[in-house]
């Protein structure tokens, strides 16, 4: 039995006690007191202060479930970020490894071409002036420039003076203005 229930039936004792001693007006007086606490007890034992402890403990036990459930979430959403940081930081890792050896591979290439220019150069150097002439006459002036510039001095001085004075001139200009657009220290 409940604490809230012993005062009803103290209550209701009391007045079965007075009424078996009569009907006179002390008897009725108390009965009536009896009565009368008896539903005060019963109206205050619905709304003792354990019930509304017990109300505020299934509020607060609903807000930690609450808590608990955004707390889970979050903890997934933390995996998920975790894991798309460790995803990226792997394709960045494949993307620097691949720049790399891509950079590698644009240096053979340019290392490439520098020595087949050179290797290109010593030939048109080898050549008698005049023949060499010819062919520089025939090319672009930036691409016949490109290939005296690798020569030497002498070399690429006989295949000049062997051309045509406007092709040369052309080619001259080419040579002179090479390295134009570099900075200045």
């Amino acid at each position: 039995m409940g604490i809230g229930v012993l005062p009803i039936l103290a209550g209701l004792l009391m007045a079965s006690g007075l009424l078996r001693l009569g009907d006179g007006p002390v008897a009725a007086a108390v009965s009536e007191l009896v009565a009368s606490r008896s539903a005060h007890a019963a109206a205050s034992t619905a709304t003792t202060p354990e019930d509304g402890i017990a109300e505020l403990l299934a509020e607060l036990d609903a807000r930690q479930a609450e808590l608990d459930e955004r707390a889970a979430k979050l903890a997934v959403e933390g995996e998920r970020i975790a894991e798309g940081k460790t995803a990226l930081r792997s394709q960045l890792d494949g993307i620097e490894a691949a720049e790399l050896e891509l950079r590698e591979l644009l240096q053979m290439a340019d290392t490439a071409a520098e020595d087949d220019l050179s290797h290109l150069a010593q030939i048109y150097a080898a050549m008698k002036p005049a023949q060499a002439a010819a062919l520089f006459q025939q090319m672009p002036p930036a691409f016949g420039a490109g290939f005296l510039g690798l020569m030497p001095p002498p070399a690429s001085a006989a295949i000049l003076a062997g051309m045509p004075p406007d092709a040369a001139y052309a080619i001259s200009v080419m040579l002179a203005g090479r390295h134009a657009d570099l900075p200045k220290e």
